[in-house]
């Protein structure tokens, strides 16, 4: 069975961002995406978080103005599916109003679980103040450091 996971901006930054701990797990998942082994799927808002934090990083100089060019062409030539459009925009939101307010995270992270939820996908995330903040109560969380592949699980 392929693996099916909702990936959040965090995830994909550390594709970029060298310079943070566990790139080299989302390279590694981000690569089994592009090599068809794992469906991959997030919040159309992840289309303005990513190159925001990879704007930041170039801001930071964390990342030089070129390279910053490129790593918001390469995440959009990922093409990964995102969910939002105009028919399940609004309901989308709503069922995250609801998850932020019963959980008391930000809406935006809530997007990206109510996403995992419709789905029945697991939600991988990097950001340490979203996991420690949620693990204990949601299910489908899983922090970017507990990443393993599914064949190298069933082995």
């Amino acid at each position: 069975m392929t693996e099916q996971w909702v990936i959040d901006a965090s995830v994909i930054a550390k594709v970029y961002l060298k310079d943070e701990e566990h790139t080299d797990l989302a390279q590694d998942l981000v690569g089994r995406y592009v090599a068809g082994s794992v469906e991959l799927i997030a919040p159309q808002f992840i289309l303005y978080e990513v190159p925001s934090t990879i704007l930041a990083a170039v801001r930071r100089r964390r990342l030089n103005v070129e390279r910053g060019y490129e790593a918001v062409r390469e995440f959009f030539n990922l093409q990964i599916p995102t969910i939002g459009d105009d028919l399940t925009l609004q309901s989308m939101i709503g069922a995250a109003h609801r998850l932020a307010q019963d959980l008391g995270c930000k809406l935006y992270d809530a997007l990206y679980l109510a996403v995992a939820l419709a789905f029945n996908h697991r939600f991988i995330t990097a950001d340490a103040k979203l996991y420690r903040s949620l693990s204990e109560r949601v299910d489908h969380l899983v922090w970017i450091a507990d990443y393993r592949p599914e064949t190298e699980a069933s082995v």
